[in-house]
């Protein structure tokens, strides 16, 4: 089967049937006192060295990349496509995506979290009230441990995207992490945060800050930061991941957005859009992986609008709030707020009457 468009060799399966459980007992909060709270270091975040070999991608390539291929002659093209705008702004603008967002809070869980609720597991969790449910985990290793890390399927048309949503690492979860980008055979990874944000952390540093210095992540993974580069709104990283008894190097593109204030949304679409037409470029293998703090926010965001740029290339309708309720059977809480709805995809397509079009 293929995922994203690439072959699979990552765990399969689709979502099984659930019986209803208890639902979390209470909304996401990022800035809620967490179980593994107090292992954060407060420390100083330093500056990456810079790559002064050639760039990973210039601008000029950059702005050859499609956020999405508009089928000629079909909805979505031309004057279709800025009807499909009108619609969509009318919406918010009449405040029906509140209202849907209103009916999403009540939607209940179809399935547990007791994994993420066990005693030994608790300070995995950055936050104790952000846990993956059971079935749509991430499991680890051939004993199935465990990570705060949920597999999202989402279908688009005959295919099905599949990405890992999950919190940002802790530093005792920091190796759990690259073990589960290993054995999920993931190529790239989609950072929606940055490690501080209004002088709170939001997430461990994970990777090595210094050009080709190795890392030993366990005693079989070692990691080495091998390019980087600054680009518009976001930071490239490419990073060699060893399987140090087999030799096995694989390359993995780390991606960090940073044009995404805190507590607010992108002032620049466009940025976000680079990004996802960046991630699709280079994705290889696997299901992509993305976090921010609690890996449901942010997290949501970016794959709702590269699910709905995937329908929209593919000539198909959709409806973000099934979107959201398809994501939110899987992870609780995707998408967090309904300043997050919004962003999603009115106001990344009205700009010059349509911000896609310089991407088409």
């Amino acid at each position: 089967m293929h995922i994203n468009g690439c072959e699979d060799h990552g765990e399969e399966g689709a979502v099984p049937e659930r019986s209803p459980p208890q639902p979390p007992s209470s909304q996401a909060d990022e800035d809620e006192i967490t179980w593994g709270s107090d292992e954060l270091p407060i420390e100083s975040i330093s500056q990456e060295c810079v790559n002064k070999d050639l760039p990973l991608v210039t601008n000029e390539e950059i702005s050859t990349l499609r956020a999405v291929s508009v089928l000629p002659g079909g909805k979505y093209c031309g004057a279709k496509l800025k009807a499909a705008i009108r619609v969509l702004r009318g919406l918010l603008e009449q405040g029906v995506p509140s209202k849907e967002i209103e009916n999403l809070q009540e939607l209940k869980p179809l399935d547990q979290c007791l994994i993420g609720q066990a005693k030994e597991n608790r300070r995995k969790n950055r936050y104790k009230n952000i846990l993956p449910y059971d079935t749509t985990r991430v499991p680890l290793g051939s004993e199935g441990g465990y990570i705060n890390a949920s597999f999202i399927r989402m279908p688009v048309g005959n295919e099905e995207f599949v990405y890992i949503a999950c919190q940002g690492p802790l530093p005792t979860t920091v190796a759990d992490f690259w073990q589960m980008v290993w054995e999920q055979n993931c190529t790239v990874i989609a950072m929606m945060t940055q490690e501080v944000e209004g002088e709170k952390i939001k997430c461990q540093r994970y990777w090595p800050d210094v050009l080709h210095k190795t890392t030993m992540i366990t005693d079989r993974l070692r990691l080495a930061l091998v390019r980087f580069q600054q680009l518009k709104g976001f930071i490239i990283r490419v990073l060699e991941l060893e399987e140090i008894q087999t030799g096995e190097v694989r390359h993995i593109s780390h991606l960090n957005f940073t044009a995404w204030p805190d507590h607010d949304t992108p002032s620049q679409p466009d940025d976000l859009l680079t990004f996802i037409s960046y991630m699709r470029h280079v994705h290889r293998s696997g299901p992509i992986v993305t976090h921010c703090s609690a890996g449901i926010g942010r997290s949501g965001t970016l794959i709702c609008i590269d699910v709905v740029l995937g329908l929209i290339s593919r000539d198909l309708d959709f409806d973000i709030s099934d979107l959201v309720r398809t994501m939110r059977l899987q992870r609780h809480g995707m998408v967090q707020t309904e300043v997050s709805l919004q962003v999603q995809l009115p106001r990344h397509w009205d700009s010059n009457s349509d911000v896609l079009g310089s991407f088409l």
